[in-house]
């Protein structure tokens, strides 16, 4: 049976019986990051022997494309099974300046239970191996790579797909390790989101493994009893708690903490949740407002929207709107979501 080629560390190649000279390595990485190269025996300038054996051995991508939907602004969203059997979708994301961002997914499926969320509905099918994550990202450059609108070969990854990712804390660090990694990807770490729903106790060790990497919370509310009806999570990490450890690794990291504010009517756009935010109205937080899902009857109009804006502006804050991309393709924050899992 094929391993992922991504399960092996550079020493465990190089250390391949069949790996003729030192530089091997340095070039099949090439190949494969560089030249958008999966399969083996395309490997031109590889000796055939080793590209036999690699091919026998290895399989490059651990996700496998069963189908893609495009949605009417240009993104494309991706379902794939994985070698063991899970399914999961991730997003091809490209904005006005024709800036990509892919949007990657940490587990089939999610055990969180937000219920702002379709893919809580699923459940949890199971984690995610880092192959698995970096196969995505694999998949993905390589649409990048064919897309003639692209003008910009640097791109973003978030970590916003299906699954919360600290749920699966140690394949995520693999995987940015490898994406961070200036033998693989090289990608700068304020060019990865993590996202979270909250689970507090990991947001530290994130921050020591990539004091550079940026981290967005679901807040949904500065209300904890509203915070709770909505998020499972938040009756484990208490808001108080929440910021007094943001604010420790703002002291220690300095970088920019986003706080995700899905906007929905009659729930958290009025003045009193405005008021509750306070705790939240400093330099190190960045709100980033998200109206709820065009679909849904509890979605703001455009005119509260703006309304709400421009009163957390008069406030203080510092806060953007964030204008949701596939919506009509169910392709947008909280929407991703397997029919048949």
């Amino acid at each position: 049976m094929k391993e992922p080629f991504f399960s092996y560390d550079k020493e465990r190649l190089n250390g391949l019986s069949y790996i003729d000279k030192p530089y091997r390595i340095k070039q099949v990485i090439d190949f494969i990051i560089n030249k958008k190269v999966y399969d083996f025996t395309d490997m031109s300038n590889i000796p055939k022997v080793v590209r036999q054996k690699f091919s026998e051995c290895f399989d490059i991508l651990d996700v496998q494309p069963i189908d893609m939907t495009q949605s009417n602004d240009g993104t494309k969203k991706f379902l794939f099974r994985t070698g063991n059997g899970l399914y999961i979708e991730a997003v091809y994301l490209k904005d006005k300046n024709k800036r990509i961002t892919f949007c990657i997914s940490s587990q089939s499926g999610c055990r969180m239970g937000c219920a702002f969320c379709r893919t809580s509905k699923m459940g949890l099918a199971g984690n995610l191996s880092y192959p698995q994550i970096i196969s995505q990202v694999l998949f993905l450059s390589k649409v990048m790579a064919d897309d003639p609108e692209v003008v910009d070969t640097a791109f973003n990854i978030v970590f916003m797909g299906m699954g919360e990712p600290l749920d699966n804390f140690d394949n995520l660090v693999k995987a940015i390790g490898i994406l961070t990694d200036p033998d693989y990807f090289g990608m700068p770490q304020y060019r990865i989101t993590v996202s979270t729903c909250g689970i507090m106790n990991m947001i530290k060790p994130l921050f020591e493994a990539y004091p550079g990497i940026m981290l967005a919370l679901s807040l949904i509310s500065a209300s904890q009893e509203k915070r709770e009806s909505v998020i499972p999570m938040a009756k484990k990490y208490k808001l108080i708690d929440m910021v007094k450890i943001l604010d420790e690794c703002h002291a220690l990291y300095d970088n920019r903490i986003t706080l995700e504010y899905v906007l929905i009517k009659g729930f958290n756009d009025s003045d009193d949740d405005i008021e509750e935010l306070e705790m939240f109205r400093k330099d190190c937080y960045h709100l980033n407002i998200i109206p709820l899902n065009s679909n849904d009857e509890t979605r703001p109009s455009e005119t509260e929207i703006k309304e709400f804006m421009n009163k957390l502006a008069k406030s203080g804050f510092n806060a953007t709107r964030r204008y949701r991309r596939g919506d009509d393709i169910k392709a947008d924050c909280g929407q991703l979501y397997w029919e048949y899992i």
